[in-house]
């Protein structure tokens, strides 16, 4: 399966909950115009640093049993992106607060995959990804970089790193200065996916997602399946990251050939 991550943004409960709606439609139609393509909308982020609510637990947590229930059975996959890895809103209180938030969150198993942040530190990583794993809840662990892409030893470096962490997906976003970078990202990937290191102890266990963020990183985001990314992510409305690709045209991109007929 080639697995689709479509990200909900909104201030307020009625904008997330249209939202939702809006990407839900669209994904069934896409899904219905290829029916016979192994694409799927699987994964519905929720982008809980858009949302105003997000310290107020009687408002948070019955918003989120309502995302689940509109998104039937796709993944809901929660992430407060912090401000320096691209996140929406400040929120100094919920920066105080977060430890409560995603605890309010696994408690209830109301996600099916949390996002953390590698550089939240890793104490707290390993803290918040053995909470998820008891509760049943994946872990998609990141790191973003909106300046450069790092070196390939050093990409490796943080991705053996989230391994031993607990991530139970992967997940890089960098920012290439030139085509150089995004043909090096790729064939990273590549490299990974296929575990064509030299060593066996430089092959990594889990799925990754690996971005090359911008409009020069196009080709990153259509590396998705079992020769590629564990998801790749699309936009419905407004992007939520620099060079995502709108829905519609993601299906229409990995799906060559052409829409299925009836």
């Amino acid at each position: 399966m080639r697995r689709v991550a479509v990200s909900i943004q909104g201030r307020t409960y009625d904008e997330i909950i249209e939202h939702t709606r809006q990407i839900i439609e669209k994904a069934e139609k896409m899904e219905n115009k290829y029916f016979d393509s192994d694409v799927r909308v699987e994964i519905i982020e929720f982008r809980a640093d858009y949302y105003e609510n997000i310290c107020i637990k009687t408002e948070l947590l019955p918003l989120l049993q309502e995302i689940k229930k509109m998104i039937g059975t796709r993944k809901l996959l929660f992430t407060f992106r912090s401000e320096e890895e691209g996140g929406e809103l400040r929120h100094d209180r919920a920066g105080f607060m977060l430890e409560d938030i995603y605890d309010w969150v696994i408690a209830g198993k109301l996600a099916d995959m949390v996002d953390i942040e590698l550089m939240s530190g890793n104490y707290r990583v390993a803290r918040f990804a053995s909470k998820c794993h008891d509760a049943g809840i994946e872990v998609v662990l990141s790191y973003h970089n909106f300046s450069e892409t790092p070196r390939d030893d050093k990409l490796m470096e943080m991705l053996h790193n989230m391994e031993i962490l607990g991530g139970d997906v992967l997940k890089i976003a960098v920012t290439p200065a030139k085509e150089l970078d995004v043909r090096r990202l790729n064939e990273l990937t590549d490299k990974i996916v296929t575990r064509g290191f030299r060593e066996e102890k430089d092959n990594l266990n889990k799925p990754i997602v690996t971005i090359s963020m911008g409009e020069k990183g196009h080709s990153s985001r259509l590396k998705v399946g079992d020769d590629g990314c564990y998801f790749t992510f699309a936009y419905v409305g407004e992007l939520s990251a620099p060079g995502q690709i709108e829905l519609e045209d993601i299906f229409a991109e990995l799906n060559p050939e052409g829409a299925s007929e009836e």
